[in-house]
């Protein structure tokens, strides 16, 4: 068999398959990085927000930091009717970033490529326009065009991560369903120091777009990304050869002096693929799904994708895990794309009529929105990203009635005996075994079995064990090698249920997989967890 050029290739350098290839790499997997552009390519703002809980995911290799640091995080969002404000959301900051930072995609895109480039288990190739693949039982075979001339290349899975317009799709004959809307939007980038809060404003019929839509979203560097809804008729070259694109931005933001940085249109998508899993291929990111910008689902939900996926595939390229785990991938990120799909296509109805009665509608609502308080609150502005609460998913245990189960796990301040830090930057390497008690002994009495268990027959995939205790309590009789950490903050204690007692399974990817008591039930949890069948847990059968 044909020697394979790593274990993993990915196509596309864009945030999602960076994200894909540092994240294996957390894991130690190499993998080939294929980008067809030569360089990195500003597109402007493009993707202009990241989500304070997708963030935790760039945290787990190191570039978090950077990306919270440069970018402009804000935490209300303002909703306007004919230039007056009928409603003001704001979001809770929270304990570690977010909970949204708004930066470019060009910027997160350079912080990534940087740390990839640095990287040894990161192999990033310039100039690779990939224009065949081909798949067997063992491999899959990717021919590109490359500067020195064509190579072929062959991998034990490929993930696809080349965007809407994907050459892997149509390669492999993936069926993309959905519709592409026949509106026109425009994105427009703009220095100018405006006097606005460095928050989101969303703009229903203003003076400055009447009868359509316009969003306004601070960058860095007093950079302002604005979007238009574009009437059919408009020609943005046209206004730009004869001035009106200038009336255009100053109708918006009077005569405050001001440069452009980057204008484009486009027309949005609401597409799926029929699968995300097509043998040993792979789909994330927008060429997995297609999204309208607004509540900023899209590299939110294509990073998301990544994180999902590479903890699986570390497994299975480890031998911890069988290959059918790969397609849990499928079966919980398709289930969160159309989960986006719905929230967004309420938004597209609503910002969009398909016809006149809706149109009269929906006037009608703005127009008692600016008196009438449950009016308000129908008015659609689009609902910000979240991440996706795995409720269906085979390996989460069914919720029962307790809402964090499948869901990112709560964070909060913590000392682990080294300076204050956060609960989650202790997850991420692996799977967690967490305990909350009011004292060590309480935790011992729940972490004590699941050590002397693993002793007796190893778990499938190393587990930490993780105590959270109150400030000051002590930690005595812990298991050895379990990490202890102290919290201020008796709603985080409550949040994990100390007064409950019993474990929580963490999944490397930070989602809550199961809750108990017991090493035998934490066994079937685990191997749940991982995609191992029950029954592997018969006596004699242990792994």
């Amino acid at each position: 068999m044909t020697a394979l050029d790593a274990p993993v290739g990915i196509i596309g350098a864009g945030p999602v398959g960076l994200v894909t290839a540092l994240r294996l790499a957390s894991f130690g997997i190499p993998s080939v990085l294929l980008e067809s552009s030569g360089e990195l390519v500003k597109q402007g703002s493009k993707a202009c927000l990241i989500q304070g809980d997708v963030l935790e995911i760039l945290d787990k290799f190191g570039c978090a930091a950077t990306v919270a640091e440069e970018g402009v995080t804000w935490t209300v969002a303002r909703t306007y009717v004919r230039n007056r404000v009928i409603r003001s959301a704001e979001y809770p900051r929270g304990t570690g970033f977010g909970p949204f930072v708004n930066i470019s995609q060009h910027r997160i895109e350079q912080v990534l490529a940087a740390a990839a480039e640095e990287h040894p288990d990161c192999d990033l190739r310039w100039g690779h326009e990939v224009v065949d693949v081909a798949q067997d039982g063992d491999a899959v075979t990717v021919t590109a065009r490359t500067p020195e001339g064509e190579r072929t290349l062959r991998f034990s899975h490929l993930v696809a991560c080349d965007g809407v317009r994907s050459r892997t799709r149509e390669l492999l004959d993936v069926a993309w369903t959905g519709y592409t809307h026949k509106d026109r939007f425009l994105i427009t980038d703009i220095k100018a120091k405006l006097p606005l809060a460095k928050e989101r404003h969303f703009h229903y019929d203003p003076s400055f777009n009447p009868g359509r839509q316009l969003v306004m979203h601070p960058q860095p560097d007093d950079i302002w990304r604005i979007d238009w809804q574009l009437p059919p008729d408009a020609d943005i070259d046209a206004e730009r050869a004869d001035g009106r694109f200038h009336q255009r931005v100053r109708d918006v933001i009077g005569d405050i002096p001001y440069e452009i940085d980057w204008v484009s249109t486009y027309r949005f998508h609401q597409r799926v693929v029929a699968r995300l899993r097509v043998g040993r291929v792979l789909f994330a990111g927008d060429a997995a799904h297609a999204l309208p910008p607004y509540g900023s689902r899209g590299m939110n939900s294509g990073i998301q994708d990544a994180d999902n996926l590479a903890w699986k595939l570390a497994l299975v390229h480890q031998g911890r895990a069988d290959e059918e785990l790969l397609e849990t991938y499928h079966t919980e990120r398709y289930a969160a794309a159309k989960e986006n799909l719905a929230v967004t296509e309420a938004t597209i109805r609503f910002m969009v009529p398909p016809n006149r009665a809706r149109r009269w509608a929906r006037s009608a609502l703005l127009t008692l929105s600016r008196s009438l308080g449950a009016a308000r609150d129908r008015v659609n502005s689009g609902r910000m990203a979240e991440p996706y609460v795995y409720t269906a998913s085979p390996l989460v245990q069914p919720a029962g009635g307790d809402r964090l189960l499948g869901a990112f796990a709560p964070d909060g301040p913590v000392d682990a005996g080294g300076g204050p830090t956060r609960l989650r930057q202790l997850l991420g390497a692996g799977f967690v075994a967490l305990a909350a008690a009011s004292d060590g002994a309480r935790a011992a009495a729940v972490l004590g079995p699941l050590a002397e268990r693993a002793r007796t027959a190893p778990w499938p995939v190393p587990v930490r064990l993780v105590a959270l205790l109150p400030q000051g309590a002590p930690a005595d009789g812990l298991p050895e090698g379990t990490t202890a950490v102290r919290t201020g903050r008796a709603e985080l204690l409550t949040t994990y249920g100390a007064e409950r007692g019993g474990w929580w399974l963490v999944r490397p990817d930070g989602h809550l997989a199961a809750r108990g008591d017991g090493a035998e039930h934490f066994a079937t949890a685990l191997h749940t967890g991982i995609g191992t069948p029950a029954m592997s847990l018969v006596e004699g059968n242990r792994p």
